[in-house]
C-alpha cells in the first residue's frame, strides 16, 4: 500500500512542482480570467461609479468567507496548534541552516513565536481556506481535467493568495531565532530602521520560490493518499467515508515528509536571504551560486533533518486538527 501511495505521489507531483516553480503568472492570470480571482482595478468611473467597482467586490468576498467559514475556521485552528507545538524545531532548523554552533540551545526556543502565530494564522487561513474555495470552483468548472491537476492549481493560487501576508512575520521570525534581537519589538523596529517597508520583503521571492512548490507537493500528496484511503472505504462499504484521526494522522505524515524533504534546498535560500540578504546578494540566483561555490551540493541539504523532523509531525497535527474542526462544523 504504502509503495502504491509513494509512486502515485511522485507520478503526479513531479510536474505540479515544476508547474508551481516556473507557471505562477500565468495561473494567477488565468485564475482572474477564470473569476476564481479578482482582476485589478484599472479605473474609476466618474459620478459615483466607483462605489459600483467597490461593492461588486466586497459582496463577492463577503459571499466566498461567508460559504468557506468551515475552510477558514479549520485553518486558523490548525496553523495556530501545529506553529506553536513544533515552533522549537523550526527554531533549531534555522539555526542550522545559519551555520550557528549552538543550535540545540534550550534558550531562546521559542523567540518569536508570538509574531510568528500573528503572520502564520492568518496566513494559513488565506492559503489553506482559499485553498479549498478554488479547488471546489475548479472542480466545478473543470469536471473533465483530471483532479490532481486542478489540485496544484488551486495549492498555487492559494499559496500566492497568503504570500503577501506571510512574509513580513517570517523575515522578523527567522531574525529572532537566529539570535539577531530580543524582541519582536526590537526586530521590527531595527528593519524598519535600515530599509524601511522593503525590510520586511526581503527575501520574498525566496520565500514565494520555496512555498509554491512546497505546497503543491503537501496538499497534491495529500489529496492523492485521501483518495486513496477512501477508495479503500467505499469498496468495504463503509458508512462514513470521512478520515479517522489516524488515517488523517497517516495522510499528513506521508505529505508532511515528502513535502518537507524535496523543498528543503529552496527553505535554505529563503532563510539566507531573509536573514542576511547581502551576503548572498539578495537574489535567488546569486544565493544559489555563492552557497554552490562555498558548500558544494552539501550546502542545499542543510538542516534537512530537523526541516522534516519539524514539518512532517507539524503536518500531522495541522491535518487532524482542519480535518476534525470540518467534520464537527458541517
Amino acid at each position: 500500500m504504502i509503495e502504491y501511495i509513494t509512486i502515485e505521489i511522485m507520478k503526479q507531483s513531479v510536474l505540479y512542482l515544476i508547474l508551481g516553480l516556473f507557471a505562477i503568472p500565468m495561473l494567477v492570470s488565468a485564475g482572474q480570467s477564470c473569476g476564481l480571482m479578482p482582476r485589478p482595478i484599472t479605473s474609476i468611473k466618474a459620478g459615483g461609479g466607483g462605489m459600483g467597482l467597490i461593492r461588486g467586490p466586497f459582496r463577492t468576498f463577503v459571499s466566498t468567507v461567508k460559504e468557506g467559514r468551515r475552510h477558514l475556521a479549520a485553518a486558523a485552528v490548525a496553523r495556530a496548534v501545529s506553529i506553536f507545538a513544533m515552533y522549537p524545531v523550526d527554531t533549531i532548523k534555522t539555526r542550522i541552516q545559519m551555520g550557528q554552533a549552538n543550535a540545540f540551545n534550550v534558550n531562546g526556543l521559542y523567540k518569536g513565536v508570538g509574531g510568528s502565530l500573528v503572520g502564520q494564522t492568518p496566513y494559513g487561513v488565506l492559503t489553506f481556506g482559499s485553498y479549498e474555495i478554488y479547488k471546489g470552483a475548479l472542480l466545478k468548472k473543470f469536471p473533465d481535467v483530471k483532479p490532481y491537476f486542478l489540485y496544484a492549481v488551486a495549492a498555487v493560487l492559494g499559496d500566492v493568495t497568503g504570500s503577501g501576508w506571510l512574509c513580513p512575520s517570517e523575515v522578523v521570525k527567522q531574525q529572532l531565532q537566529a539570535g539577531m534581537y530580543d524582541s519582536t519589538g526590537e526586530a521590527v523596529r531595527a528593519i524598519w530602521a535600515k530599509k524601511g517597508l522593503k525590510g520586511f520583503y526581503q527575501g520574498y521571492t525566496g520565500g514565494l520560490a520555496r512555498d509554491v512548490p512546497f505546497r503543491v507537493a503537501q496538499l497534491t500528496s495529500y489529496e492523492i493518499t485521501k483518495s486513496f484511503y477512501q477508495r479503500m472505504k467505499k469498496n468495504r462499504n463503509a458508512e462514513k467515508l470521512e478520515l479517522t484521526p489516524i488515517e488523517t494522522a497517516f495522510c499528513g505524515a506521508v505529505a508532511g515528509t515528502f513535502s518537507s524533504a524535496i523543498t528543503c534546498p529552496l527553505d535554505r535560500i529563503k532563510t539566507l536571504l531573509m536573514t542576511d540578504s547581502a551576503a548572498y546578494g539578495g537574489s535567488v540566483a546569486s544565493c544559489i551560486s555563492k552557497i554552490w561555490m562555498d558548500e558544494g551540493v552539501s550546502g542545499f541539504c542543510q538542516g534537512l533533518v530537523p526541516r522534516v523532523a519539524y514539518i512532517a509531525p507539524s503536518a500531522v497535527i495541522f491535518f487532524i486538527a482542519y480535518e476534525q474542526v470540518q467534520q464537527r462544523m458541517k
